[in-house]
């Protein structure tokens, strides 16, 4: 019991610090409402048009500004007060939440309405995230680092749990509109932590010009050959594994005949078990067997998927769907908690950024030909096919950690800055 309790302890140590606490708690409650809006938004895509590939172009609209923006957005989150541009963003995304909500509620809404402000959403969001990620170590330091990372992973996939259900009984009785006015809200609890937040703000001056300080971070990633393979494996988990968002209205709708409460239920389910995986990544002491989790968080992910294709019952698919959720959550809070902690503190920003550009920016390309595969052969070949990518993945990562002699068992806590061994 005391071990367990110190574990415990461990997992929950960056809630010591009063202005984690705050911007945790504000985190928490906007998320909700964000979680809300993208359950509804494609609900209410699907409704209009009754197309596989109608979602694939909301994934590219809401995603693809990552894959041209995120490195540039990295090096403002080097360059600029974390604090002050997160609060501009959360700004700008109450104003397109309110929008979206207007011409939703007065029933004006078209389907190019959604597409164009979900790209906006995603041009605020590719200068969010970084800068968002990297203001965690501003507020805790590098020590207690890994648990904010993994309590805020935590806190988002709870939010997974909450918002798509809510949002299923919300369309089902209101509409999508009344999603998008409580995801507006929202984010006036973000907003309130973070002006409450006093932390030091010293921008880092620029010591070249775009260009170099863009080729300075590539550069750091692809001399590392642990950040390296991390990040590729990063790159199959988005282009292939996050494909199930796309598939999941088809999923509930089709093939499980779950309807929207089913799909909220599905989108839950992946919550709920993302929230035990984050907890999990925190309560780790070190940096031990670092690579053996993240592949493993991703072997769990290809099975989960290859499982969800086969079925046809909605209890059992919610089921895999734990699975699925987990298996990510382990290998994104694992991952980033790793790059947070071993970049050099003055490209951390630029390190983070590769990881969003990756994460965010393949997933609309993957959503996009998962959208289009799905009409042609099917929901269920398609989640088949993505799982078997990320199972390919995983065992991969693990031969090459063997063809490199790295017992995983002998992985040692990089220092920040340094490499893990």
């Amino acid at each position: 019991m005391g071990q367990l309790a110190s574990r415990l302890s461990h997992a929950f140590r960056a809630l010591r610090h009063r202005h984690f606490r705050m911007f945790w708690i504000g985190q928490w409650l906007s998320v909700n409402g964000t979680w809300m809006q993208t359950t509804a938004q494609a609900w209410l895509i699907y409704r209009l048009t009754n197309s596989p590939l109608m979602l694939g172009y909301l994934s590219v609209a809401r995603f693809g500004p990552a894959l041209v923006g995120a490195p540039i957005a990295g090096v403002l989150t080097d360059r600029l007060p974390r604090r002050l541009l997160v609060l501009a963003t959360q700004s700008v995304s109450l104003v397109q939440a309110s929008l979206l909500a207007t011409l939703t509620l007065t029933g004006v809404i078209r389907v190019w309405h959604v597409l164009m402000l979900a790209l906006f959403q995603g041009i605020v969001d590719t200068l969010d995230s970084p800068a968002r990620q990297t203001l965690q170590v501003d507020i805790v330091g590098v020590e207690d680092l890994q648990s904010a990372v993994s309590l805020n992973s935590s806190a988002f996939n709870a939010a997974r749990m909450v918002g798509p259900a809510l949002a299923g009984v919300l369309v089902a009785v209101w509409g999508e509109g009344v999603c998008f006015a409580v995801n507006a809200v929202s984010y006036l609890a973000v907003l309130v932590a973070l002006l409450t937040i006093r932390i030091p703000e010293s921008p880092r001056p620029a010591k070249g010009s775009l260009r170099a300080e863009l080729a300075e971070g590539l550069g750091y990633a692809w001399g590392n050959r642990q950040v390296c393979m991390m990040l590729a494996a990063i790159a199959v988990t988005s282009a292939f594994g996050l494909a199930y968002t796309t598939l999941l209205p088809v999923f509930a709708r089709d093939v499980l005949h779950g309807g929207v409460r089913g799909f909220g239920l599905l989108m839950s389910s992946g919550g709920f078990g993302a929230v035990f995986g984050a907890l999990g990544t925190a309560v780790r002491r070190g940096g031990r067997h670092t690579t053996v989790i993240m592949a493993a968080g991703q072997g769990a992910l290809g099975i989960g998927l290859m499982a969800l294709s086969g079925t046809r019952w909605l209890p059992l698919a919610s089921a895999w769907m734990v699975v699925i959720g987990f298996g990510i959550a382990i290998q994104l809070s694992t991952t980033n908690g790793f790059l947070q902690t071993t970049a050099p503190p003055h490209m951390r920003g630029r390190v983070v950024s590769l990881y969003i550009w990756l994460f965010s920016g393949l997933s609309p390309i993957g959503g996009f030909v998962a959208g289009w595969v799905a009409e042609q052969v099917g929901a269920p070949w398609t989640a088949a096919g993505a799982g078997l990518a990320c199972l390919v993945s995983a065992a991969l990562m693990g031969f090459e950690m063997s063809v490199l002699g790295r017992s995983f068992g002998r992985t040692q806590a990089p220092r920040a800055g340094g490499r893990m061994q």
